[in-house]
C-alpha cells in the first residue's frame, strides 16, 4: 500500500505496496477514491489512461499503490510513479493537494485478447504535518471490459449461482467460480442466498433481511433423541419452529435412539438404521460370484459362504462361477454360438435340435424338436409352438429366455435337471 510517513521513517516516502494504510496513517477522514478510465470502451490491444483521484477535506498530499490483474501498467511522466512490475505501480514521492484532491495518471495496456481487469486501488490522504496521526486511508477498485462489450460477473465462492456484490468483474465471458446474479448475503454458503426457501433455523436463509419469516404454522412432532426426525407415537404441538423436544418430521422408527433416523448410514448390525423397513441392505458381506454370489447370513466375518458352482450353459449366466458367461465349447449344437445366452446360427431348416426359426416352417420345426427329443413341454402348457430353443443334449426347450431374470432362469434350471433326471 502506498504510505505517506514522517521524517522519521524516510524510506517509505516512495510507497511502498501494501494492501491497506490503515496501519500506519490514523486518525484522519478516509478519502473518496474514484478510479475511471478512457477510452471507456477500449479494444483488445489497446493503451488505456487510468486515473485516480483522492479527495479528502484535510488533504495536503497524498500516494497512491494501484494492481491490475492481466495487461501491464506503464508510469506517465510527470505523475511521481514507478513501477513495481508489470501489473504494480506506486507513488515515487508525496503528490501534492490541489482544492483538496490529488490525482494520479497511469497507462495500461490491454492484452491481445477479448477480456476483463480488475484494477485496485489503494491510497492515503496525508494532512502533511510530516506525521502518521491525522491521515486517511481508503481503497477501491473498479473493473472493464476490452475488446467487447462486456457483462458484470460477481465472485461466487460458494457455487451457489449467487456472488459477493462487493467484489463485481466485468468480462466477456464468465470467469470461473464468478456468477451473473450478485445478492448473496452469505457467499460461505450454498444453502443461503436469494432464490433459497425460509426454513426454521434462525437464520437469513434468503438473503432478505428477515429471519424465519412467513413460515406457516405447522405440527411438530416429539424428538425424544435428539436427531431432528419425530416420531408419529409421540407428543404434538402447533408452531411455525419447532420447539425444544420437537421435530418437523415424524418418520423416526426409533425415537429412541439418535442414531437411527431416515438419513443415518446402514450399517451391518441386524437393525434398519435408515428406517426404509430393510435390515443391513447393501452393507453385508458379499462372497462369490456369478451364480455362486451368496450374502453373509451375519455380520460377523466368515459368516459369508458362496453357493456351488454347476456347468457352464448358454444363457447369460456364469454358472460355473469362474468370472466368465457361456465361455465353454459345446454349449450349443454344432455350427451354433451362444450370443446373448441363446443358441443360434444354425441352418434354419427345421431339423430336430435347431435353433433356429428362420424357416417358413420354424416354428413347427421347433414343436418337432421337443417332440423327438422327448422334452417336456414348457411351463405355459405349449408343447412345441413359438421358437423355443432345444437343448442338443437333452432335447429340452428351455434354452431361450433372455428376458428372464438370473433367479427365475435358476428356478428353471433346477425344474430342467428335475426333468433330465427321471
Amino acid at each position: 500500500m502506498t504510505t505517506l510517513v514522517a521524517s522519521e521513517a524516510h524510506a517509505r516516502r516512495g510507497g511502498t505496496a501494501v494492501e491497506g494504510c490503515n496501519g500506519c496513517h490514523t486518525g484522519g477522514a478516509a478519502p473518496t477514491i474514484t478510479i475511471d478510465h478512457s477510452p471507456a470502451s477500449p479494444a483488445a490491444g489497446e493503451a488505456v489512461t487510468l486515473q485516480v483521484t483522492i479527495q479528502s477535506a484535510n488533504i495536503n498530499a497524498g500516494g497512491v499503490y494501484l494492481r491490475t490483474g492481466t495487461g501491464r501498467l506503464a508510469p506517465i511522466d510527470g505523475q511521481s510513479t514507478h513501477l513495481i512490475d508489470d501489473r504494480q505501480l506506486v507513488h515515487s514521492a508525496p503528490k501534492r493537494a490541489s482544492g483538496g484532491v490529488v490525482r494520479f495518471d497511469a497507462q495500461w495496456i490491454a492484452p491481445g485478447a477479448p477480456g476483463g481487469v480488475v484494477v485496485e486501488v489503494w491510497a492515503v490522504a496525508a494532512n502533511g504535518d510530516n506525521g502518521p496521526r491525522g491521515d486517511g486511508a481508503s481503497a477501491a477498485n473498479t473493473a472493464f471490459a476490452y475488446g467487447c462489450e462486456g457483462t458484470t460477473y460477481y465472485l461466487d465462492r460458494d457455487g451457489d449461482g449467487y456472488g459477493d456484490s462487493g467484489v463485481p468483474r466485468v468480462d466477456c465471458a464468465q470467469p470461473a467460480d464468478h456468477a451473473p446474479r450478485a445478492g448473496d448475503c452469505d457467499d460461505y454458503s450454498v444453502n443461503i442466498h436469494p432464490d433459497q426457501g425460509e426454513a426454521c433455523n434462525g437464520r437469513d436463509d434468503n438473503c432478505d433481511g428477515q429471519i424465519d419469516e412467513d413460515l406457516a404454522v405447522t405440527t411438530q412432532y416429539e424428538d425424544s433423541d435428539g436427531d431432528g426426525y419425530g416420531s408419529l407415537f409421540g407428543a404434538t404441538v402447533e408452531a411455525k419452529c419447532p420447539p425444544d423436544g420437537y421435530a418437523p418430521s415424524s418418520n423416526d422408527c426409533n425415537d429412541r435412539s439418535p442414531d437411527v433416523h431416515p438419513d443415518a448410514a446402514e450399517t451391518c448390525n441386524l437393525a434398519d438404521d435408515d428406517c426404509d423397513g430393510r435390515v443391513d441392505e447393501g452393507v453385508r458381506e458379499v462372497c462369490g460370484v456369478g451364480m455362486c454370489a451368496r450374502e453373509a447370513i451375519a455380520c460377523t466375518p466368515g459368516s459369508c459362504t458362496p453357493g456351488a458352482p454347476s456347468p457352464e450353459t448358454c444363457n447369460a449366466l456364469d454358472d460355473d462361477c469362474d468370472g466368465q458367461t457361456d465361455e465353454d465349447p459345446g454349449l450349443c449344437a454344432p455350427g451354433e454360438g451362444c450370443p446373448n445366452g441363446t443358441c443360434s446360427g444354425g441352418n434354419g431348416g427345421g431339423t430336430p435340435g435347431s435353433t433356429s426359426a428362420g424357416s417358413a416352417g420354424g416354428a413347427g420345426a421347433g414343436a418337432s424338436g421337443a417332440a423327438s427329443g422327448g422334452g417336456a413341454p414348457d411351463e405355459g402348457g405349449d408343447s412345441g409352438g413359438g421358437g423355443c430353443a432345444v437343448d442338443p443334449r437333452g432335447g429340452s426347450p428351455w434354452r431361450l429366455l433372455p428376458i428372464l431374470s438370473p433367479l427365475a432362469l435358476l428356478a428353471l434350471r433346477r425344474l430342467r435337471r428335475a426333468l433330465t433326471a427321471r
